[in-house]
């Protein structure tokens, strides 16, 4: 079990602390925690630091359990990039726990066939995650004889809902939580700050209408990028109705097989011209959500494993510069500034020889992740609609229908849950929890299924000026912006005070 203690001691200058300072254990969870008859179980991987705790004593409480709620990638990557939490331990007397998600990272339930089949992927579901988070406290305070610590859910992205959704679920396992960049409101049927009827379908729009501000002059980006960008579209359609075209775009965009005569270039699943466009898409979306005023490895790090490979500080101004006096009507020069603009991404270590194609225009090429989407409808941005209108890219009208064929014919005969979310975990309302903070960046497109304003006085929303993708979590930086730096010092504020409020004391019948 956690022992709480330090392995090496930490330093928040740089080198930033990380895995190297934690201690590493393995707690045994149920492969199935509602069931009563499945006696499987799996071995969760956990970090931790205690060398800043305060362990509790006659005199003095326990400090508080910093827990960050691991998201859909190895748990290793959360603690070498959350320093908010390192930053903020020693000042809040903290023990750290990174713990990490189910089916991800080193924590396989059913080892290497844990992610074959529908079969083997029934325990990937978020009841299940927030269980194994909720039965880790429980346990860790007890062997740390800190039964009355408080606990701080924390976590980014998916890790930020599971966070708050912990909070709302099991609110004697979490005091309170710091759900960042978190889009718990990217879903059918729920009514959206606090007020209002229930919306039939959330806009998913939304997000790629930010990722086009982003690639605007209000967010810093040349003014040339998003009429040109809006224009290469229509120049890839083009070219992939000719063998000449395609071995064209296969040449400029430097794809590790050429593209072949198929599906027409609409074709949600394999068209040539639609898989290629994904492909595109997918560079605006990154660059977007890593929208941070200095270098970073953060979004690419999983893919290259590689810490010294690093997109530039401002990315999505680094690509749009590729578009910079572009002329709309000059299609050859438009693919080749497109090409560009996609190597800051795809080519960021300077050595890549070649790009793969997606197999998919729909799901993102994001593994397991479509299974947590086709069942419960977790957010993935490939689903959403695009207008070509409103945003900066073509007109690509994903209807319920496609989406139900693809997930039947990915996962067959899994039942999908689209109101799942609605009708269980909607923060709708004052009521919905309390104790927890949405922060969400300007620049950062899942803003657009985020909690954008206050549903009480303990449901608290910041808005993080110029902050892309839960930046507000990362480790401070010389070119942070003044307001990322508020944002982070008003949600230490609030975390303070709710971890110094007494526990309310529980009547007893004899009393």
């Amino acid at each position: 079990m956690l022992r709480g203690a330090p392995s090496r001691p930490p330093s928040v200058a740089a080198p930033h602390p990380g895995t190297a300072n934690c201690s590493v254990d393995w707690h045994t969870q149920p492969l199935d925690h509602f069931s009563f008859t499945e006696t499987r179980t799996f071995e969760q991987r956990v970090f931790s630091y205690g060398g800043y705790w305060r362990r509790p004593n006659a005199g003095s409480a326990a400090g508080p359990i910093l827990f960050y709620c691991g998201n859909e990638a190895s748990v290793e990557l959360y603690v070498n990039a959350t320093g908010w939490m390192w930053e903020h331990a020693e000042e809040l007397g903290a023990l750290l726990v990174f713990a990490e998600h189910r089916y991800y990272g080193e924590t396989q339930p059913l080892g290497g066939s844990s992610a074959t089949n529908a079969s083997t992927l029934r325990w990937l579901t978020l009841e299940q995650a927030l269980a194994d988070y909720a039965t880790l406290i429980h346990r860790l305070k007890l062997s740390l004889g800190a039964p009355d610590a408080k606990v701080v859910a924390i976590g980014g992205s998916y890790g930020g809902m599971l966070a708050a959704w912990l909070r709302m679920h099991y609110p004697s396992a979490v005091d309170a939580a710091l759900a960042a960049s978190a889009p718990v409101l990217a879903f059918d049927g729920l009514r959206r700050g606090g007020r209002g009827k229930a919306s039939p379908l959330f806009d998913g729009n939304a997000f790629w209408r930010v990722v086009t501000r982003d690639a605007s002059p209000a967010a810093g980006a040349h003014a040339d990028c998003i009429p040109a960008v809006r224009a290469t579209w229509e120049a890839i359609d083009s070219a992939t109705g000719s063998a000449a075209g395609r071995a064209e775009l296969s040449s400029v965009f430097r794809l590790c097989e050429p593209l072949r005569e198929g599906a027409s270039p609409s074709d949600a699943e394999g068209g040539a011209g639609a898989r290629l466009k994904a492909l595109l898409l997918n560079v605006f979306d990154t660059l977007a959500m890593g929208n941070f005023p200095y270098a970073s490895n953060y979004l690419v790090f999983q893919q290259t494993r590689d810490p010294t490979v690093l997109l530039p500080a401002w990315p999505m101004r680094a690509a749009c510069a590729h578009f910079a006096g572009a002329v709309t009507s000059d299609a050859p020069s438009l693919l080749r500034r497109m090409a560009a603009a996609a190597g800051v991404l795809y080519n960021a270590s300077g050595k890549a020889r070649c790009y793969a194609l997606p197999r998919s225009a729909l799901d993102g090429g994001d593994g397991i992740w479509d299974w947590q989407y086709c069942t419960q409808r977790l957010p993935q941005e490939t689903y959403f609609n695009l207008t070509g209108g409103r945003d900066m890219f073509w007109r690509f009208n994903k209807s319920a229908a496609t989406i139900a064929t693809h997930c039947t014919r990915r996962f067959p005969g899994v039942v999908q849950r689209p109101g799942w979310i609605a009708a269980t975990s909607a923060f709708s309302s004052a009521g919905s929890a309390s104790h927890i903070i949405f922060s969400n960046g300007e620049y950062d497109p899942w803003r657009s299924g985020g909690v954008l304003r206050n549903l009480s006085s303990t449901l608290v929303a910041i808005e993080v000026p110029q902050g892309a993708h839960h930046l507000d979590l990362m480790f401070s930086n010389a070119d942070d912006p003044e307001p990322v730096r508020a944002a982070r010092r008003a949600e230490l504020a609030l975390v303070r005070e709710w971890v110094a409020q007494p526990l309310p004391r529980v009547a007893h019948t004899s009393d």
